[in-house]
């Protein structure tokens, strides 16, 4: 499918075009090659969020599964618990509609989601950690972060990358898990728009292939290695209860697990910070 220009969105994103002074920041200054990628990647200037594109597209027939926007920026981006993501040109924003699985799978996605980005840039050599459910670490620092999204049939996935800049601590909500960090030079002169289809290409295959050839329980164990504090003291919060445990790994339903005083427990929402 070629590259598309997404079109005007009325409150929600203004017609983009090869022309507009933010294409460079997607695709640098050598363009790109339109016949490359297998689904349709829609490229969006300033929007409220990705998501909205996404679904607007989707809405109107535009977006089938596998299917995705990249953006320039966000002036309403979200994350988890409708949290503001701050959303600096320069770095990377992306909706991407996935097929809706299977109801065994339907709590896993966040993580399924992040497994696949950590996959990606795992292969460019960045030691990478999925922090449960949706956050994307290097070296213990955020540098991305991970939304699902459901609107009727339409199942999406919010991705951002802290490539060029990262929110500074005084930015940050006061209860922070961990300060923020970006990629910096680590991407040696790729594109964000070469990035993506590189997260893009893999992803699929590596998603479509644990839908249909592994069970949730074993996907549960595959995830282990890329899960950041996994064996160590953590505490699980959100604004109704706090727990606290020993993290022993991620459940068949999407949950995390918790040692606490000697019982196995299970928590299916919250934000998870490392104890001590």
């Amino acid at each position: 499918m070629p590259i598309l220009w997404t079109p005007d969105i009325v409150g929600v994103t203004d017609a983009f075009h090869a022309e507009h002074d933010d294409v460079s920041a997607i695709l640098g200054a050598g363009g790109f090659d339109p016949l490359r990628p297998e689904e349709r990647v829609y490229l969006c200037g300033p929007c409220s969020s990705v998501l909205d594109v996404a679904g607007h597209l989707a809405g109107q027939g535009g977006l089938d599964p596998w299917d995705s926007v990249l953006a320039t920026r966000q002036w309403a981006g979200r994350g988890q618990m409708r949290r503001t993501w701050i959303s600096r040109p320069g770095n990377l924003f992306a909706a991407w509609r996935l097929p809706v699985p299977s109801l065994p799978w339907q709590n896993m996605i966040s993580v399924l989601v992040g497994w696949t980005i950590c996959l990606g840039l795992g292969e460019l050599g960045l030691p990478v950690q999925l922090k449960w459910p949706n956050d994307i670490l290097l070296h213990g620092r955020k540098i991305g972060g991970i939304l699902i999204e459901e609107r009727g049939d339409v199942l999406l996935a919010g991705i951002g990358i802290n490539i060029v800049s990262c929110p500074e601590d005084a930015d940050l909500r006061r209860d922070h898990a961990c300060v923020a960090a970006s990629l910096g030079g680590h991407l040696r002169g790729m594109t964000i728009f070469d990035l993506w289809l590189r997260l893009v290409n893999l992803g699929r295959l590596r998603y479509s292939t644990e839908l249909s050839d592994s069970t949730p329980l074993e996907f549960s164990q595959l995830i282990e290695p890329v899960l950041a504090n996994l064996g160590t003291l953590v505490r699980v919060s959100d604004n109704r209860s706090s727990v606290c445990g020993t993290y022993a790994g991620i459940s068949p339903d999407g949950g995390i697990v918790l040692l606490s005083g000697g019982e196995r427990r299970i928590v299916h929402s919250g934000s998870l910070r490392p104890e001590g």
